[in-house]
């Protein structure tokens, strides 16, 4: 059994554990696609952002999955540029920290109606219970309270079931590069 919680520090091991479950295969082995893995798409948003974060807490108050989210990409960019680049090289060589530099690339073109970004991912155990949906949920609520007006996330273009479930929140495809989707939200429709 889990339960939606708002981040704390106790989850971050759990939480990371969790990405690299959830990511690709060789980030479990490889300290260059882990270094990436977890900078890009993980510390950063418990590190810096934890109130925009929210988790799938089991019984041993262990995150199964999560909903991590930066409300303004300017302010991200600043931070994730000067502490997450590095840490990615730092950890898993210079292609880590390129790779994590590259990242955030496609989120620039789209800051200025989408400003906050997403990322979600829950342990396959967990997976097609409605978790995913509850998370989502609890963001969007948190984010409109918080008068955000945009939310923006990037999707595997082969990934025809979650785009499909994106596109029940409202998501809109706003651009396809290099095998991707980035999908849209405006959160001021309401």
């Amino acid at each position: 059994m889990v339960e939606l919680k708002p981040y704390e520090e106790c989850y971050k091991e759990s939480v990371r554990e969790t990405c690299i479950i959830t990511g690709p295969a060789a980030a479990r082995d490889n300290k260059t696609v882990r270094a990436w893995l977890l900078a890009s798409f993980c510390d950063y948003y418990i590190e810096q952002e934890p109130e925009n974060c929210f988790v799938l807490a089991d019984r041993n108050n262990e995150a199964m999955g999560y909903i991590i989210c930066a409300e303004n990409y300017k302010e991200f960019k600043k931070v994730y540029l000067k502490k997450y680049v590095k840490a990615a090289r730092r950890q898993g060589g210079f292609y880590a920290g390129l790779r994590t530099a590259v990242a955030i690339i496609p989120l620039a073109f789209y800051a200025k109606k989408y400003p906050a970004h997403l990322h979600i991912d829950i342990r396959p155990y967990y997976q097609r219970q409605g978790w995913g949906r509850k998370l989502m949920d609890r963001l969007l609520d948190h984010l409109r309270q918080k008068k955000v007006k945009g939310l923006i996330l990037i999707v595997g273009k082969s990934n025809k079931q979650a785009i499909s479930f994106y596109k029940k929140y409202g998501f809109k495809e706003v651009s396809n590069f290099f095998g991707f989707v980035a999908m849209g939200v405006d959160l001021n429709d309401d």
